[in-house]
């Protein structure tokens, strides 16, 4: 119940590397200023986009290309 294998695991564990990879390079490209910027639109369209990288790494059905 606890512990279900180590496929799980390791899934989550390199999807997670390769998506925060991806969020840094977003980043980069963005610009330094995209940052300081937001406004509440903003604030909406990132816990959206954390949402969907959750979903990502948790399911299993859901690969890294597809969030």
């Amino acid at each position: 119940m606890f512990f279900g294998g180590w496929d799980g695991l390791l899934r989550t564990l390199v999807v997670g590397v390769l998506a925060y990879v991806a969020l840094i390079v977003f980043l980069r490209l963005s610009g330094k200023r995209t940052l300081s910027k937001m406004n509440a639109f903003d604030l909406v369209v990132t816990v959206a986009l954390g949402s969907t990288l959750a979903t990502v790494l948790l399911a299993k059905d859901v690969a890294l290309a597809e969030g």
